[in-house]
């Protein structure tokens, strides 16, 4: 297969960058993504603007060695994918012991490069963060240091490897999740399908089994785990979120059970039966609340 080759970005041109989007309130709202390439135009522009206006006190970016590191992140690719690719890459490759010799960054590459909705899925699970999250301040940020991002990332990249590539794949796809379990903390099987505009906040102690399914926009705190039972006989044995579902810190959701969708599991909450769509899951084991009032989700702002 040939890879695809990642260019320099022969110059790099300093703009202006217009209003971040409005805020929403409601994690329910869906977001008007941009495609990959404007998400990464925008964070080159971030990148490139904090050159220009030498925000630090004269000298500190070189001396404190950001500017190089600004080049060698962002401003040195031409795109997501290759950004990406060098990035998580290079964090996997750090991880190795006695130099083993896999080539990480050739092994995203040939993901992005076979399945271009990756990387796309991964600017949707990016701009998410501008929405839910207010301790973020822009795309640059959450591409050079949000965590969660480089560990779905992974995730996604080990699914394409898993699904598509037969038993070699696996093999692929098995050492991606080790390798990212090890680095970020995240610990997702390969198996798991995972919708756009996923959000995994801190993004340490989180273990998703190989059945699960994950839907869009759903916001995932520190420590929540969605596994089996360890008593059934079925292969399918993991539970299914819905769309907008917020998992609260070290929550755990046990067994084929269907989360629907805006429903909210609570902090340190076990779940093990499902959970109506909008209502609210507390306590261990836990108990179910309604919905106060009906929400109409095309009003909220």
């Amino acid at each position: 297969m040939k890879y695809l080759k990642c260019l320099v970005r022969p110059t790099i041109v300093y703009r202006h960058m217009h209003s971040s989007p409005n805020r929403v309130s409601s994690i329910f709202k869906s977001t008007q993504c941009k495609d990959a390439r404007e998400v990464w135009d925008e964070i080159v522009s971030a990148a490139a603007m904090q050159i220009k206006e030498k925000s630090w006190h004269s000298g500190d970016l070189e001396e404190f060695g950001i500017d190089a590191f600004l080049h060698s992140e962002v401003l040195n690719h031409a795109t997501l994918a290759c950004g990406l690719a060098n990035s998580i890459g290079g964090k996997l490759t750090a991880n190795q012991v006695n130099d083993g010799g896999v080539d990480y960054n050739q092994i995203l590459l040939s993901a992005f490069q076979a399945d271009p909705a990756i990387c796309s899925a991964v600017a949707a699970d990016m701009q998410r963060f501008k929405v839910v999250d207010p301790a973020c301040d822009g795309l640059l940020g959450v591409y050079l240091f949000f965590k969660g991002v480089h560990a779905i990332a992974c995730a996604r990249v080990s699914h394409h490897f898993w699904t598509e590539r037969g038993e070699a794949g696996k093999l692929v796809a098995k050492l991606l999740q080790s390798e990212a379990s090890d680095v970020f903390g995240v610990d997702i099987h390969p198996g798991c399908r995972l919708g756009r505009g996923v959000t995994v906040d801190h993004a340490t102690g989180v273990t998703l089994g190989e059945t699960c399914v994950v839907g869009n926009n759903v916001y995932i705190m520190h420590d929540v785990t969605l596994g089996a039972t360890g008593t059934g006989t079925e292969f399918d044995r993991h539970p299914k979120v819905g769309d907008g579902v917020f998992l609260g810190a070290k929550c755990t959701v046990l067994g084929n059970i269907e989360i629907g969708e805006g429903a909210t599991i609570a902090a340190a909450a076990l779940v093990n039966k499902p959970v109506p769509a909008g209502y609210t899951a507390v306590g261990l084991p836990a108990r179910l609340i309604p919905p106060k009032a009906t929400m109409d989700l095309s009003k909220a702002k």
